[in-house]
C-alpha cells in the first residue's frame, strides 16, 4: 500500500540553480564595472584644433603665406610645420613660429605666418618645385591641415604678380684698353632693391649687389650689351594657354656711375632697352624700346618701360628677356658704368 508524502516533507531541488544565475550576474556586474573604471579613468585624445588655413607660394620672394581664415585660434607652443619640398623634409618649429606671429602665444583669425624659405631652411624655390605643407598639433601629433602649395595667381587670378631674372645674365661688356674689367651679373643681385651709390667701390664684382655694364666709346655696339633672362614658366603660376594680360610693366633700378666730380658730371650715357617677343607669326624678335633713357649720375632711380603692346601672351613671358645697349661719349678715366640693382616685369592677367 502506497503512502502519500507528508505535508512536512520540502523542495529543495530548484535552489542551486537560483544561486548559480546569481552568482553569475554578480560577477558579470563586477567585471563590467571595473571595465568601466579603467575605461574612464584613461585619458581621452587631445582635442585637435579645427582651423581654416589660407595658403599661398610666392615664388618671386621665396616666400610661403598662412593666413588664419577662421575657426578655433591655435596656441603656438602646441603646433609645428612641415614642409615636403621635391621629397625632402624641413620643419619650423613652435619658436619660429612665434616669432613670424610678431612673438604672439596664439594664432588667430586674420593673423598671418610668412615663411622665407631661404632664410628657414636654404631653400630658393622654383616654378617646378612641388611644395606640400603639415600643420601638425603637437600634443596629438595629429594633422590640424595638409595641403599642396599652389602660387599667388593661381589663387587669386586678379591678383598682379612682377617677376625677376629667373635665368642667367650675360654680359659682353669690358673696361679699359686691354679689357681687364668684364661686365658681370647675376640674378640674385637684380631680385630685390639694396643698392647704396657706394656699391660700385667694392672690389670684386661677386659681393655687389647690382650688376656692372661697361658702355663702350663712340656708337652702340649692337654685340656688347648686358641681358637679363627672365626663365619664367607661365604654368607654374596658374597661366594657361590661351590666357592674355594687361598693364605689362618693365621695372628697373640703376645708377650710371663715373668718377668724374660731381660738378663736371653730363649725361654723355645713351642708353636703349632691347626686349624679346613673340611676334603673330609665331617668330621670336628682339625689338628696341621707343625710348632712350637718361644716365642716372647721382643716385639709383626708376624708370618703367609699358610693353603691354608686345607681351602679352604666355609664350611672349616664357621667353621674355631684355638687354641693355649703351654708348657713352666719356673718357675711359671716367670708369663709366651702369649699375642695375633691380629688375622685374610687372602683369596682371585679364579677367576672362
Amino acid at each position: 500500500m502506497l503512502k502519500t508524502p507528508g505535508k512536512g516533507l520540502k523542495k529543495e531541488a530548484a535552489v542551486s540553480e537560483v544561486m548559480g544565475t546569481v552568482l553569475l550576474t554578480g560577477i558579470v556586474v563586477i567585471m563590467l564595472s571595473a571595465l568601466g573604471v579603467a575605461v574612464f579613468s584613461m585619458e581621452g585624445p587631445d582635442d585637435v584644433p579645427h582651423t581654416n588655413v589660407q595658403e599661398i607660394l610666392d615664388i618671386s620672394n621665396n616666400t610661403i603665406y598662412l593666413k588664419h581664415n577662421g575657426g578655433e585660434p591655435v596656441s603656438t607652443e602646441n603646433f609645428k610645420i612641415i614642409a615636403n619640398i621635391n621629397g625632402m623634409r624641413h620643419e619650423y618649429t613652435s619658436s619660429q613660429i612665434c616669432e613670424s606671429l610678431e612673438n604672439s602665444s596664439v594664432w588667430k583669425i586674420g593673423d598671418t605666418i610668412e615663411i622665407n624659405s631661404m632664410d628657414a631652411w636654404g631653400v630658393d624655390l622654383g616654378n617646378d618645385d612641388k611644395v606640400e605643407l603639415f600643420l601638425v598639433d603637437t600634443p596629438s601629433n595629429e594633422l590640424i591641415q595638409k595641403s599642396t602649395l599652389t602660387s599667388a595667381l593661381q589663387k587669386n587670378p586678379d591678383l598682379s604678380l612682377c617677376f625677376t631674372p629667373m635665368g642667367d645674365i650675360t654680359d659682353t661688356s669690358t673696361s679699359g684698353k686691354n679689357a681687364a674689367k668684364k661686365g658681370y651679373g647675376e640674378n640674385w643681385q637684380v631680385s630685390a632693391i639694396d643698392s647704396t651709390t657706394n656699391e660700385y667701390k667694392i672690389a670684386t664684382n661677386e659681393n655687389k649687389n647690382c650688376t656692372t655694364y661697361y658702355p663702350p666709346t663712340g656708337m652702340i655696339n649692337t654685340s656688347i650689351y648686358q641681358e637679363f633672362n627672365f626663365g619664367v614658366k607661365p604654368a607654374a603660376y596658374g597661366i594657361r594657354p590661351g590666357d592674355t594680360f594687361s598693364n605689362v610693366t618693365l621695372i628697373i633700378y640703376y645708377y650710371t656711375h663715373d668718377s668724374t666730380p660731381a660738378n663736371n658730371k653730363k649725361d654723355d650715357c645713351d642708353i636703349k632697352f632691347e626686349y624679346y617677343y613673340i611676334d603673330e607669326y609665331g617668330q621670336g624678335k628682339w625689338e628696341y624700346y621707343n625710348e632712350t633713357f637718361p644716365a642716372h649720375n647721382s643716385d639709383f632711380e626708376y624708370e618703367y618701360l609699358n610693353l603691354t603692346d608686345r607681351i602679352n601672351t604666355p609664350k611672349d613671358l616664357a621667353n621674355f628677356k631684355v638687354r641693355i645697349k649703351a654708348s657713352t661719349t666719356a673718357a675711359e678715366s671716367s670708369e663709366k658704368e651702369i649699375n642695375v640693382d633691380y629688375i622685374g616685369l610687372s602683369i596682371e592677367e585679364d579677367n576672362i
